[in-house]
């Protein structure tokens, strides 16, 4: 199990049977109020060298287009001479910066030809994304636990379970402060699959006039055990008898409708 550091005395208490509290909602894009697909930002890459493979082709393009910024995928489509690349990026200033480096351009002895890519950033079997853009649950790095930097200095715990509620059961919220101003914070879900949604649909989104930067926030020691695919028939008592024999058992929270506890 992991959890992130203990939380904050400023901090109502919380378990996993606790639902979200009313609260203003905080400042972000209309957009985000519903799950749309993220915007892309695309760029498409024409007159490509037609010896050379996708494969040396979708790596080049990383690397000669990742200095512009965060680039989240390449993929190559079509085949000889109407082949091209499509690079996508992560904020569109990255993307207008790639275009007007782009005029006149070689990559691998040709001239390229970069215009604006008008469409989603849909996955395709002939892709590739950098290891930081696979977030799955299978990520090296992945954790129920998520980081939410950036932060605006008015920004309040009701603030961010309104955001990110949404996205899966929220175990605890800790905001971090420097001099009473929050920092950052570490969001705790009931499982990894609700990080992952949070990370893909709101990194690099605004809270307030800030973009927040999310990621897997790192496992902390804990006194505490997750359990999920509990039946319904599962008792308090039974969790308590079987875990006991570890160590003493000081309390038991069992959410039956989810089929999940903390012991």
């Amino acid at each position: 199990s992991d959890s992130s550091s203990s939380s904050s005395d400023e901090s109502p208490a919380r378990s996993v049977q606790s639902t979200a509290v009313p609260a203003p909602a905080a400042q972000l894009l209309p957009s985000l109020e519903k799950d749309e697909p993220r915007k892309s930002f695309g760029i498409k890459v024409q007159n490509l060298p037609v010896r050379s493979t996708d494969t040396s082709l979708k790596d080049g393009l990383f690397h000669e287009f990742k200095k512009y910024g965060k680039v989240t995928s390449v993929q190559i489509h079509g085949a000889s001479e109407e082949r091209y690349g499509l690079v996508f990026f992560r904020q569109q200033e990255d993307q207008e910066k790639a275009l007007n480096a782009s005029k006149g351009k070689l990559f691998f002895g040709m001239q390229i030809e970069v215009t604006a890519w008008i469409g989603p950033e849909t996955e395709s079997e002939n892709e590739f994304r950098p290891l930081d853009e696979r977030i799955d649950e299978f990520h090296p790095k992945a954790t129920r636990t998520l980081f939410i930097g950036n932060l605006e200095k008015t920004t309040t715990y009701h603030d961010l379970r309104n955001i990110f509620q949404r996205f899966g059961g929220i175990v605890d919220i800790d905001i971090k402060k420097v001099n009473g101003v929050p920092q950052y914070a570490f969001l705790q879900y009931c499982d990894i699959a609700s990080v992952c949604k949070a990370i893909k649909k709101m990194d690099g989104e605004y809270l307030g006039n800030n973009r927040l930067k999310l990621g897997f926030g790192k496992s902390m020691p804990t006194n505490c055990v997750w359990l999920d695919g509990l039946s319904t028939n599962v008792t308090d008592q039974y969790l308590t008898r079987h875990f006991c024999r570890y160590g003493p058992v000081v309390k038991v929270v069992f959410d039956r409708l989810k089929g999940m506890a903390l012991v």
